[in-house]
């Protein structure tokens, strides 16, 4: 690596969880023989104003404000820098692997106008204070890995919420006060002795209570006639 001195230096001055990143990437270069200049990484937000004067940056919340981005150039074999190299192979699997430890690459955004940019985006922004302790066996996860861990999450939010919503309507609890338009039958169902209590009923339940309620089942005259008949029924035995 023909500015491996200025390289290190650069990369020493990002924050903790990102500079950790950025040296793994970096020693991938190395091992390939990728030649790269890391031309800045933490920012002032003087200099950063200036950019934004001249157009080369579009914001005052950059991320190489709080140290969580580097700008790199390939570099030649003569040692000169060439900004039209993004596209050659070798940069491309360097960027494929900055990518793949977490990085984001600013030349997939609207029109690839900062190819240079790599930026770490870690917690959120400014998020990077302390360096994490990760198993000696724990790689970071890829933007890919995220989004799918991410995608989990709202998979499991959404299982948690239709449960709570079962649960409910099955009356899991025991003790879960029943639907207005349910009270009358029950009422009703309980006076007949058909019930001893109103809140251990399912949705199933109510529905079943509410027809027969509906049919007049629980009408005192017709529980009197029920109770007559099975008293005769009785006595013939």
């Amino acid at each position: 690596m023909r500015y491996d001195k200025r390289n290190r230096t650069a990369l020493d001055n990002l924050a903790p969880n990102t500079k950790a990143a950025a040296y793994k990437w970096y020693q991938f270069c190395l091992d390939n023989n990728i030649d790269i200049l890391i031309t800045e990484t933490i920012r002032t937000k003087e200099k950063q104003a200036e950019y934004v004067a001249k157009g080369t940056s579009q914001t005052m919340r950059s991320w190489h404000l709080v140290g969580q981005a580097l700008d790199f150039v390939p570099v030649t074999s003569t040692g000169g820098t060439d900004y039209t190299a993004y596209f050659q192979p070798d940069i491309q699997r360097a960027i494929a692997e900055a990518k793949r430890l977490g990085f984001k690459w600013g030349g997939d955004w609207s029109g690839g106008w900062d190819k240079p940019h790599l930026e770490y985006q870690y917690k959120g922004y400014g998020m990077d204070k302390k360096l994490e302790q990760a198993r000696e066996d724990e790689e970071p996860m890829t933007a890919e890995e995220k989004k799918q861990f991410d995608e989990l999450k709202e998979l499991v939010k959404k299982q948690a919420d239709t449960i709570k919503k079962l649960e409910k309507a099955v009356n899991v609890s025991g003790n879960q006060s029943p639907p207005e338009w349910s009270l009358k039958a029950l009422e009703a169902a309980k006076k007949a002795g058909a019930i001893t209590t109103t809140k251990d009923k399912s949705q199933s339940d109510l529905v079943n209570i509410q027809v027969l309620y509906n049919l007049g089942l629980f009408d005192p005259g017709i529980i009197k006639l029920i109770n007559l008949n099975r008293e005769e029924v009785r006595n013939a035995k």
